[in-house]
């Protein structure tokens, strides 16, 4: 049996899977089981491979897949039916922002199961903010008060003649993504789509200027893109910055302690918050249905999903664990209030292939500002075009 693995930035998340996956192999000896590694865009490749030539092509027997992914994949065919294979299978074993966009579908069926998520809160470490940041209150900063924050610590280091960028996207040296970019463009009013999903919005005001925003903090030198520097503490705060955006619990991380980590809201994102949910999933035309769905049943248990998720700062899906997951959290207060007003990504089938037109854009107007090319036009003329594209994806479902 072969099981495909989504990357991270935390390898913490691939060591604690191969324990469980080892303690799953000795309790069913006679399961032979593996694991490879992904990329989003390296499992989208393999998918529409298998698709354009299946023997050549093979799948995974069971694939962790980004949430959304779902209606599209099983609108493929290539996912199973779990309410058919795990007999005491409950989807709806989930927090209700979860089960509200994930309900079964027609005549019970269920194609993925979900299973850790994560959601963006910003942090700042102590001892870089001494006397020059006032404790906000529970409401965190608006994104004006975070700009100025910024730009304050800039101005101070840069004078004395120090290379310092007072922000860090956690784990990323590369351009923004829409993991980035979506919290802002949400705040915004923004988005992919139109509240009833009829058509794209790329090119809405809202949402071309939370992409702005974000791409501004480059801009204005307080966060570097592409990035050689290796992050520090888990892979997750630049040592030298004050601040990350962070979807992490950071802390709840062994190093928090040590370098006194502080949590706050997302700036500007008081009432709706972007939750990240990955879910596992059974190949449709697997050869070993049964050792998969005894795969699954083993993964989801509320005690393994529990340590597996705290291993890399995560939550769980599964109601108990992450009820006791949160109770754990140094946070777990103001994570209640994010998850309150989780949000989640629409799985509908349009929506993965929107947002790689939208990743796109994303990398070019990344470079485009290293390059110190970069324009507003430029990015509506990328927004216009992606959006045309975009609506035409929907007019064919």
């Amino acid at each position: 049996m072969l099981i495909w693995l989504l990357s991270d930035s935390d390898t913490s998340k691939h060591l604690a899977f191969r324990e469980m996956l080892a303690g799953f192999c000795t309790h069913f000896p006679e399961i032979k089981a593996e694991f490879a590694v992904k990329t989003r865009s390296s499992l989208w490749e393999s998918v529409f491979a298998h698709l354009r030539d299946s023997r050549r092509n093979p799948m995974a027997d069971v694939i962790e897949i980004p949430h959304n992914w779902t209606a599209l994949l099983a609108h493929l065919g290539l996912l199973s039916d779990l309410s058919k294979i795990l007999d005491d299978f409950n989807p709806l074993a989930c927090p209700e922002f979860i089960t509200k966009e994930f309900a079964p579908g027609d005549g019970g069926a269920v194609f993925s199961a979900p299973w850790w998520m994560e959601a963006p809160a910003l942090f700042y470490r102590q001892s870089a903010l001494k006397r020059r940041l006032a404790r906000p209150g529970d409401n965190g900063m608006s994104w004006e008060e975070f700009i100025s924050v910024l730009e304050k610590l800039s101005v101070s280091r840069r004078s004395r003649g120090e290379a310092f960028y007072p922000l860090c996207f956690s784990g990323s040296s590369g351009p923004l993504g829409l993991d980035n970019v979506l919290p802002r463009v949400w705040s915004r009013g923004g988005g992919l789509f139109s509240q009833d999903l009829n058509r794209a919005s790329f090119n809405k005001d809202e949402t071309s200027a939370g992409v702005q925003d974000m791409l501004g903090l480059a801009i204005n030198g307080y966060v570097r893109l592409f990035s050689t520097t290796l992050f520090e503490g888990a892979g997750y705060f630049d040592k030298r910055s004050a601040f990350a955006f962070s979807p992490r619990d950071l802390c709840s991380a062994k190093s928090a302690k040590k370098e006194a980590f502080e949590m706050l809201l997302f700036p500007g994102c008081n009432s709706l918050s972007p939750v990240n949910i990955s879910n596992l999933a059974i190949f449709s035309g697997t050869a070993g249905l049964k050792e998969g769905a005894s795969l699954l049943k083993w993964l989801l248990k509320p005690e393994r999903s529990g340590n597996f998720t705290a291993a890399f700062l995560v939550f769980p899906c599964n109601k108990t664990a992450f009820e006791e997951r949160l109770e754990n959290s140094r946070q777990g207060g103001l994570y209640r209030r994010i998850f309150a007003g989780a949000s989640l990504r629409p799985n509908i089938t349009v929506y993965p292939t929107a947002e790689m037109l939208f990743e796109r854009i994303l990398w070019n107007m990344s470079l485009a500002v290293a390059r110190k090319d970069y324009s507003i036009d430029g990015l509506t003329r990328e927004l216009i075009i992606a959006q045309g594209e975009a609506d035409y994806l929907l007019s064919l479902y």
